[in-house]
């Protein structure tokens, strides 16, 4: 009996289907789907919209564990020692205008947003249930795109994916490898995934049971949900793959107006406890600038059990989503003091 136990667990092992765990555990766990860089995943909407390859270095280092359970929640905490700009391999819940917090290449994008504009520009059907994902029309795709910045995963991270099936957009929560390439919009939230052109909302709940194939680096303690930024930014300080330095990338910016980051932007990137946090554009948080569509509504096709504002109907040109969707159960962002003196850059004039 003693052997046969050992031998079905080891073709479980084999198989990369990871244990249940967090909350609720046995059957009522949700299943959260593991996807690895390249991996286009359920049902997706496009061919990979992804730029080359990632560089190793975009990754932190984190355990080689890869059985586990589903974290039921908390705070990222900041690790012993870090420099600056590295994630932490610790999970939980992080800022999304952490400087950092994500990677990418100097001058080049991770991403090729006109490819994915146009692929859903010529396939209405595809188009009309990915829009209602981001809550936006179909019609405002192109400029909700143009407002979104490509940059890639530096930690394991947990989203609602969204397939692509008979016209409508189902959702399933996932966690993408860290390395991956992705749309965020102004307040450091993913929106699109570029390796099948899925839109992705923030998670729905916390905990359940990982399905798929784990990557040699995964351990269900480092994966992270990202939190908006308590304000829309106007640059997202992104870490270089090559040289591990940091950079800034205006928002909607696909590389070629690149800049060097203020020192005064360093942060711990994923750690939830700093409060640092992108340049600022001066709006609250409840307040998205001029243009910028809001989070996706429940409602929409394929975004059952999402939570957060009804997206704007209104022109898409900031690409800015404003909900947390999933995340409301963390509580407020680490960092919603503001940013620290010099990494906040106003877009309105200044306060005497």
């Amino acid at each position: 009996m003693l052997a046969g136990a050992v031998l079905v667990a080891g073709l479980g092992i084999a198989l990369g289907v990871v244990a249940t765990g967090g909350s609720g555990g046995g059957s009522s766990a949700q299943a959260v789907e593991m996807q690895p860089v390249a991996d286009s995943g359920q049902k997706p909407f496009t061919d990979s919209v992804a730029n080359g390859s990632t560089p190793s270095s975009a990754s932190p280092s984190g355990s080689t564990s890869a059985a586990g359970s589903a974290p039921s929640g908390g705070s990222a905490s900041s690790p012993a020692a870090s420099t600056a700009g590295s994630p932490s391999a610790s999970g939980g819940t992080v800022n999304g205008g952490q400087p950092g917090l994500y990677g990418g290449t100097r001058e080049v994008a991770s991403c090729d947003v006109p490819k994915l504009s146009g692929y859903l520009a010529a396939n209405s059907d595809k188009a009309h249930a990915w829009a209602g994902v981001e809550g936006i029309d179909s019609s405002q795709i192109n400029g909700y795109l143009n407002g979104l910045t490509p940059v890639v995963l530096r930690q394991d991270t947990r989203v609602t994916n969204h397939g692509y099936e008979n016209g409508q957009a189902p959702a399933y929560q996932a966690v993408l490898q860290s390395g991956t390439a992705v749309l965020v919009d102004s307040q450091g939230v993913p929106r699109v995934r570029c390796a099948c052109g899925n839109p992705l909302t923030p998670p729905s709940g916390t905990g359940g049971t990982y399905t798929g194939t784990a990557w040699p680096s995964f351990h269900p303690d480092g994966v992270v949900t990202v939190q908006p930024a308590p304000a829309p930014v106007t640059e997202i300080v992104l870490v270089d793959q090559a040289t591990g330095r940091q950079f800034d990338r205006p928002v909607g910016g696909t590389g070629g107006t690149d800049g060097s980051a203020s020192p005064s932007a360093s942060g711990s990137g994923a750690s939830g406890s700093s409060s640092g946090s992108g340049k600022s554009s001066g709006a609250s948080s409840s307040a998205p600038s001029s243009g910028a569509s809001s989070a996706p509504p429940s409602g929409g096709p394929g975004s059952s059990g999402q939570s957060g504002s009804p997206g704007s109907s209104g022109s898409p040109g900031g690409g800015a989503g404003s909900g947390s969707g999933g995340a409301s159960g963390h509580g407020s962002s680490a960092g919603s003091a503001g940013a620290p003196a010099g990494a906040s850059k106003s877009a309105g004039p200044s306060t005497p």
